[in-house]
């Protein structure tokens, strides 16, 4: 819900222009008393206080129930507040009424649009999309929308096409937001491919967000991962070297799938240089610095291994959890000793669910860059390190 945040507060300023013309030939002219009440209720909405402007309207359409704006601000605190449904009641009421202007009935179709859409019914959401497109193809919050219940009714393709429109029909100052948005479905629609074995249609999505320079870098990544998987270990490191040296983070996110097929491969002479001057970087995540300790001690390095570690000493990020897998490779190798014995008492990270929706704590298995359940970008975050593969 983060980017309707500004549509919201937009919806509400309007909300307090139309407390100076609420009076109109289809309704019933409201006392000094209503109009206090009216913008009370808006000023406790802008406050926070929800359910005091929820209750202050209710009040209010029960003593004016031929009023408009307070049935629509109601209708979308309810919604607002986990009861799309009763919203849904109060906004398909406003659509029938008469007499009002069609920008006003273009404000309460796109209510009505976010109640079906909260509630998931994709298609009642199309239809009243389709019937505003004349007028309301220019607004973001439309093409918002219209991506969403097309996601929702699991045509991606159509979804796609709808960010990509509201690139182009949306205010300049919005475009951005839909550029970076295409970018992530487009790349997460890839990796899901990848992890389905669907390569020519990864390799599709890939080709969209070609000319996008916020996805260079996991293009790369997911680039570099096809070629690991088609068993060109040599084509995966020279990605990884050209294109991801300089965004450690994300390839982080690689290595999981990448190290069993290079270590197969061979191919150490590359890979450790890589992981090194990688793991140089400010910005290079304490899991690098444990995925190359790792290497270093397969290769028979452990005092490598042991050394890295060390001088990692005091950098923040730099805990148990992240250095569980190499923690448990020590406590594996003498299971005797009395850390190994208290170790395996403990309850460590190593969960199914290791990537959580910071929106709606939804969890994946691996890293995502779009979240299905609230349709929310870029909002995953790794939890305790596990020891699988994105």
């Amino acid at each position: 819900m983060t980017e309707f945040l500004p549509w919201v507060v937009g919806a509400i300023v309007l909300a307090m222009v139309a407390y100076y013309v609420w009076n109109s030939q289809h309704e019933t002219k409201p006392s000094s008393s209503a109009k206090d009440r009216y913008h009370s209720a808006l000023e406790l909405w802008l406050d926070g206080d929800l359910v005091g402007a929820t209750e202050t309207l209710h009040d209010l359409v029960h003593d004016y129930p031929q009023s408009v704006d307070p049935f629509l601000h109601l209708g979308t605190l309810l919604r607002l507040q986990g009861d799309p449904a009763r919203a849904v009641v109060l906004h398909r009421g406003l659509t029938v009424r008469t007499g009002l202007s069609r920008p006003k009935k273009v404000i309460i179709g796109l209510a009505l649009v976010q109640d079906f859409l909260a509630l998931k019914q994709w298609n009642e959401a199309k239809e009243v999309l389709d019937t505003l497109v004349r007028d309301a193809s220019g607004k973001t919050c439309y093409w918002k929308a219209r991506f969403e219940h097309w996601h929702g009714m699991g045509d991606f393709h159509e979804a796609a096409r709808a960010l990509q429109q509201g690139m182009k029909s949306t205010p300049q100052t919005d475009h951005p937001w839909f550029i970076k948005a295409f970018a992530s479905y487009q790349l997460d629609r890839a990796l899901t491919h990848i992890r389905a074995g669907e390569t020519k249609a990864a390799v599709q999505c890939l080709k969209d967000v070609k000319k996008i320079p916020e996805a260079h870098s996991r293009r790369a990544l997911l680039q570099a991962v096809l070629a690991a998987l088609d068993k060109n270990p040599a084509k995966a490191l020279t990605l990884a070297s050209e294109e991801l040296l300089d965004s450690p983070a994300e390839l982080a996110l690689l290595l999981p799938m990448l190290q069993p097929i290079l270590l197969e491969s061979g191919q150490y002479s590359r890979t450790l240089p890589i992981l090194e001057r990688a793991c140089q970087s400010e910005h290079a995540p304490p899991s690098l610095w444990v995925d190359l300790a790792l290497l270093y001690d397969k290769l028979g390095h452990r005092d490598k291994a042991l050394n890295l570690l060390d001088s990692k000493k005091g950098r923040a990020g730099l805990s148990p959890n992240k250095a569980a897998p190499f923690l448990k490779l020590l406590a594996n190798d003498a299971p005797d000793t009395d850390f190994a014995r208290v170790w395996n008492t403990l309850d460590m990270p190593g969960e199914i669910h290791n990537w959580k929706c910071s929106q709606c704590g939804h969890h994946e298995t691996g890293v995502h860059w779009f979240c299905a359940q609230c349709h929310e970008f870029e909002t995953f975050q790794a939890q305790p390190r596990s020891m699988e593969a994105i």
